[in-house]
């Protein structure tokens, strides 16, 4: 278990061994890791995992061969070393991983050569996963689609896809993701996509990323990798004010505003109805900026020649990402829980108190602290949340975390006393039933990983 504990943050970490040995030795309890999630048990962890139980056994039994009594020292000293072993085998295994990861690389570009399938990549420090799902439901009106799932979205997880999953599909809708330049670059090295959406550019794993201009740099590396035209969010000023820089085979900047019109919130909860390409619209969707994604996809969608009336029968039936602004309604007990647990970036949290505040009951939020990875942005962008909660939200729920006091020194810099902290997300949640009453609204807004604990 505490050898799981190690793949599991090495994982985590995406295999980077600065950031691994960074969590572990700041979190000297991390063999007691609470598993929010789970690993998953690739080849890769699989062989890492069993390296590096065989060379702590191999150091152990050297050890006490050479120094008997002395045992009982060298199995303290080799916990402490624990992760450096993983590491090791991280290196031992690397060079295997690097010709397995080739030849999968190799494979999925045959097969994509050898299709006669439409390529269309999307990528954005936000959005992503919902301008994917929109999409591809208004393409099933005319074209039989496949469509990387959630979780997969980089390098080996999209070629591993390709190569399971793509049969005699008319379009290929894949997600991009990324952590550093390049990484987007590679993808695009395997799908070579005939079009492209970029559905916007903030702060989002900044950490890691660096800078800004380094997330600039990154996200366009779909763009300028785009055969034919890339469709790029003008209502997001990061995209608009960049797109010059960078030599594009053919950018369509689009804006929702120029495009949709007459737009309704529909009461509790229901969804939106707007005009798009002069066509009255109904959309389950809760949050405004959803229109953006709506309107990039609706352009490409008309570009592969669907009709404003395939693409309305396309957006009536748009299901909620799970997760992402997802209402579920507790009709025992009369509670809304917006369920937005997946978003992490400001745009998605200020939709999110945005769509909270059309509650006619208490206004609750629920949350470690909604942003992760902005570097030495996270106290400024965490305080500028708190003033939002205390002028939007009527009771605030924290869960205990690094970024947890910023949050609480904002809401008290406004004079906001309805606040209780939490050690723990299953604390906050046991405590609930105590909590809540009829009529309340509570939004669960971003649920960490281990790691950011």
């Amino acid at each position: 278990m505490i050898i799981a504990n190690l793949i599991y943050i090495l994982q985590s970490e995406n295999y980077l061994p600065k950031r691994f040995l960074g969590y572990v030795y700041k979190h000297l309890a991390w063999w007691r890791l609470q598993k929010r999630q789970k690993i998953v048990w690739t080849k890769k962890a699989t062989l890492i995992y069993a390296l590096t139980i065989i060379l702590f056994l191999g150091i152990l039994v050297v050890g006490v061969w050479l120094t008997r009594w002395w045992a009982v020292i060298m199995v303290l000293f080799l916990m402490i070393l624990l992760p450096w072993l993983a590491l090791l085998a991280l290196i031992i295994v690397s060079p295997i991983d690097y010709w397995l990861k080739q030849r999968i690389f190799g494979k999925a570009k045959k097969i994509i050569g050898q299709k006669k399938v439409i390529k269309i990549g999307i990528t954005g420090s936000y959005g992503k996963t919902s301008a994917k799902e929109i999409l591809a439901g208004m393409l099933s009106e005319k074209y039989k689609v496949l469509k990387t799932p959630e979780n997969i979205n980089t390098e080996i997880g999209v070629a591993q896809f390709i190569i399971d999953k793509l049969k005699d599909e008319e379009i290929l809708i894949v997600e991009m993701g990324a952590y550093k330049k390049g990484e987007i670059k590679s993808i695009c090295q395997i799908v070579a996509p005939d079009y492209s959406i970029l559905t916007g550019i903030n702060e989002a794993h900044l950490e890691r990323f660096g800078s800004l201009e380094n997330t600039i740099q990154a996200k366009f590396e779909l763009p300028v990798a785009t055969k034919k035209i890339s469709y790029l969010n003008f209502d997001d000023a990061r995209v608009a004010d960049n797109y010059k820089n960078f030599k594009i085979n053919q950018a369509v900047g689009v804006e929702s505003n120029k495009l949709i019109s007459e737009v309704k919130i529909k009461p509790d909860f229901q969804g939106l109805e707007f005009k798009l390409f002069g066509v009255e619209m109904d959309c389950r969707l809760l949050a405004e900026h959803n229109l953006s994604l709506i309107a990039l996809a609706g352009q490409l969608a008309k570009e592969l020649g669907l009709t404003a009336e395939e693409i309305k029968r396309a957006v009536v039936k748009i299901e909620y990402a799970p997760h992402r602004l997802q209402p579920i309604r507790n009709s025992q007990i009369d509670v809304w829980v917006i369920d937005d647990s997946y978003n992490a970036n400001l745009a998605g949290v200020m939709s999110g108190i945005e769509v909270l505040n059309r509650a006619k009951g208490r206004k609750i939020v629920l949350t470690p602290g909604p942003l992760v990875e902005l570097g030495d942005k996270m106290k400024e962008i965490h305080k500028q949340i708190g003033e939002l909660y205390a002028q939007k939200v009527d009771l605030v729920l924290l869960i205990k975390s690094k970024e947890t006091e910023a949050v609480l020194e904002a809401l008290k810099g406004q004079g906001f006393i309805n606040y209780k902290i939490y050690n723990s997300t299953s604390e906050a949640h046991g405590d609930l039933k105590n909590i809540l009453q009829k009529g309340d609204t509570i939004l669960f807004q971003n649920d960490w990983p281990d790691v950011y604990f």
